[in-house]
C-alpha cells in the first residue's frame, strides 16, 4: 500500500474508534496512550488466536487446557503440579495465564480457576477455596497511614486494580464506611505478579491475599487495615456451555483435596 492508503485507513480507523491511534510529530510517530492499549489487547487476543488455529491444524488431542490467574499459577499451582502429574501420568495437562474476565472466553480453555465476587463465581461455576484479600502496602506507606489515617491514605496513594477492574476496591470502601474517592487514575497491572511488585516499590496499594505471604513476612509488605473482602475467593468455572470433561473432573477433584494456605 502507498503511504498515502495507509495514511486514509488509520485515519478512518481513528474516526470510527472515537480516538486517536498515533501522535504525529515531524520526525517520527508514536502510539497514544489508547493506541498502545488497544496494540497490548490485540496482541494478546492474536496470539490466542494463533494457539487455536495451531491445535485446529493439528487437530484434536487429550491435552487439558486448565486456565487460571498467573498469581495463582505462580504461587500456589505451579510448586504442587509434580503431585498432579505424579498420580495422574495418563493426563497431558497445559496450563493458560488468564488475568480478566475476557481471559474466560479463551476458547482453548477447558476449564478455569477464577478469583471473583460470590455473585459471578456462583454464576458461572463452584467455590473452591475461600481468599482473605486485604489491601497491603510497603512499609513507607503502612507508616504514612499512621500519620494521616487510613481514609486519607487510600485516597491520596494510587489503587492499583485487580481482575475485578476497581470492583474490588468500591466494595472495601463500602465496608470501610470510606467514600470511594482517589485521586489519582488507575495504574493498570493485569499481572498481579505485576502489582506485587509495584506495591513493594511504593507505587501504589493493592488487593491481595495470603499467597502474598512470604513477602509480608520478610518485612516487604503489610496489610493496611483488617478489613478484607469476605465475599472474594477462587472458583472452578468449566468452559462456557460445556460440561467438565472427565480429566477435568480429576483435576478439580485433586484441587479439592489440596489445603489452599501456604
Amino acid at each position: 500500500m502507498s503511504k498515502g492508503a495507509v495514511s486514509y485507513q488509520i485515519a478512518k480507523l481513528e474516526g470510527e474508534l472515537g480516538f486517536q491511534l498515533f501522535e504525529r510529530r515531524h520526525t517520527h510517530i508514536r502510539l497514544t496512550p489508547q493506541g498502545e492499549t488497544l496494540w497490548n489487547a490485540a496482541k494478546r487476543h492474536f496470539g490466542q488466536l494463533e494457539t487455536v488455529i495451531s491445535d485446529l491444524r493439528d487437530g484434536p488431542d487429550d491435552t487439558l487446557c486448565v486456565g487460571a490467574h498467573s498469581w495463582f499459577i505462580s504461587r500456589w499451582l505451579g510448586p504442587r503440579l509434580s503431585d498432579f502429574t505424579r498420580n495422574h501420568p495418563d493426563i497431558a495437562l497445559r496450563v493458560e495465564p488468564i488475568n480478566t474476565m475476557a481471559d474466560l472466553q479463551n476458547p482453548v480453555l477447558d476449564m478455569t480457576v477464577f478469583w471473583c465476587d460470590a455473585e459471578t463465581g456462583k454464576r458461572q461455576g463452584t467455590f473452591l477455596y475461600p481468599s482473605r484479600t486485604v489491601p497491603l502496602a510497603n512499609p513507607e506507606i503502612i507508616e504514612k497511614a499512621r500519620e494521616i489515617g487510613l481514609a486519607n491514605i487510600v485516597t491520596e496513594v494510587p489503587l492499583l486494580p485487580d481482575a475485578s477492574g476497581m470492583e474490588g476496591w468500591k466494595l472495601w470502601h463500602t465496608l470501610a464506611g470510606f467514600d470511594y474517592a482517589p485521586r489519582h487514575k488507575p495504574v493498570h497491572l493485569p499481572d498481579a505478579n505485576s502489582r506485587l511488585q509495584a506495591v513493594i516499590s511504593g507505587n501504589g496499594i493493592a488487593l491481595l491475599d495470603e499467597l502474598a505471604k512470604p513477602e509480608i513476612e520478610a518485612g516487604l509488605l503489610a496489610p493496611l487495615s483488617e478489613i478484607w473482602l469476605e465475599t472474594y475467593g477462587y472458583y472452578v468455572i468449566p468452559a462456557k456451555k460445556q460440561r467438565l470433561s472427565a480429566a477435568a473432573l480429576q483435576f478439580e477433584e485433586w484441587l479439592r483435596d489440596q489445603p489452599f494456605l501456604i
